[in-house]
């Protein structure tokens, strides 16, 4: 024939004895192993007389697009020592699946949603998942077995506003070490339980957002690593006071005529948010304008700066002499907005501070994982399972 070619099956251990169904879109292979004997699984014995033979079917990697079942030939042997009789076992064959497509699945699953890897492969969905979630608990036993000296936890949702779960990640090698229900201290406290006192004394640095729970399972179980409380929500805190005083002074009076607000401080609300250091010419002169014009919003700014300060200070002495001058600045009255942020740096105090003695380290590796998960959230229209999205998430990259 014209349209005949020969390809080898790349299995090995494996002998090809023919090909029973080929078909536009489906290929079937007879095979069997081409090892002459089999161990006994009772005695360990090595048996060659061979009993029986019974046909198993196994799904393989597709050929061309064509659905491909390899029909193994499966020998069953009798013991020639304790006379007791066993199937055959092969390590390319896992299941009713080689091992290759098993592999392949998972990978799938990393970029894609177990529905639409079920249907490029034709394999069911439950069995899908239940090879993602035996290969990710694989993954994560070889990850928390080993000494983490920077932890990351932050929270991150499956359902946003009502379900989260807690993402705790190696900051030295940016992976995921554990994804856990919920967001209290329980939920960190089993996790630190779980990894013993051993692994627990070998963390240095962790760093967390401002939560009071994940604070209270840190002191507990890691009392004498450093926390730090992330630059990001700090710095979200600090800019909450400057955007109290512009929407104070955007106001109009409410006879006046719309719109409600003063059209040029609202449409500075970003460039107001920038550091010094990062304002264009452009941005200055409209920012100079306002401050001629409003004041108060002028010595709002000059605070925000002096706190965004503290993190560009060089050491932990500058980061002092920066809170310092904002509280020259609050001490004048004239900002009673950033009430709720001088309360904030007091009770966090200690916490902020370490960003100077702790490397400067962040939860942006965190960060970017969590964006990540929700990709992944969103490709598979969202889950019901956090133990499914936990497998899932363990191999996000």
């Amino acid at each position: 024939m014209s349209d005949v070619m020969s390809v080898r099956l790349w299995l090995g251990g494996v002998r090809v004895l023919g090909v029973a169904v080929d078909t536009v879109d489906r290929l079937e292979v007879e095979v069997e192993s081409s090892r002459e004997w089999s161990r006994c699984p009772y005695c360990g014995f090595r048996c060659r007389r061979v009993w029986d033979r019974r046909v198993k079917r196994v799904r393989d990697l597709g050929v061309s697009g064509r659905r491909t079942t390899l029909v193994w030939r499966r020998r069953r042997f009798v013991c020639g020592n304790c006379g007791e009789r066993h199937l055959e076992e092969h390590d390319q064959f896992q299941g009713s699946l080689t091992r290759r497509l098993s592999r392949r699945l998972v990978e799938d699953a990393r970029a894609m949603s177990i529905r639409a890897v079920a249907r490029r492969h034709g394999v069911g969905w439950h069995r899908i998942m239940a090879l993602v979630r035996a290969h990710s608990a694989r993954v994560a036993k070889r990850r928390r077995v080993r000494p983490c000296r920077v932890l990351l936890v932050d929270e991150t949702s499956i359902r946003r506003r009502h379900r989260y779960v807690t993402v705790v990640a190696c900051g030295d090698t940016k992976q995921v070490l554990a994804m856990i229900p919920g967001r209290t201290k329980g939920s960190l406290s089993r996790f630190f339980r779980e990894q013993g006192p051993d692994w627990c004394q070998g963390v240095e640095i962790v760093v967390t957002d401002g939560s009071r729970s994940y604070q209270a399972a840190i002191s507990q179980y890691l009392p004498d690593a450093r926390h730090v409380l992330d630059r990001f929500h700090v710095v979200r805190w600090f800019t909450e006071g400057l955007t109290l005083v512009r929407r104070e002074l955007q106001r109009r009076d409410p006879d006046q005529t719309p719109p409600a607000f003063e059209p040029d401080l609202f449409r500075a609300r970003f460039t107001l948010l920038r550091r010094e250091d990062h304002l264009t010419d452009a941005h200055r002169k409209h920012l100079e304008t306002l401050f001629e014009a409003y004041p108060r919003l002028k010595t709002a700014w000059d605070a925000l700066q002096e706190l965004y300060s503290i993190y560009e200070a060089d050491d932990l002495q500058g980061a002092n002499q920066a809170l310092a001058r904002f509280a020259d600045l609050y001490d004048s009255g004239q900002i009673p907005e950033y009430h709720d942020v001088v309360d904030t740096i007091i009770s966090w105090g200690e916490e902020i501070l370490a960003y100077h003695s702790a490397r400067r380290v962040t939860n942006g590796p965190i960060e970017g994982i969590n964006n990540l998960l929700q990709v992944l959230r969103r490709v598979a229209h969202g889950f019901t399972n956090p133990d499914n999205y936990a497998a899932r998430g363990i191999l996000v990259r």
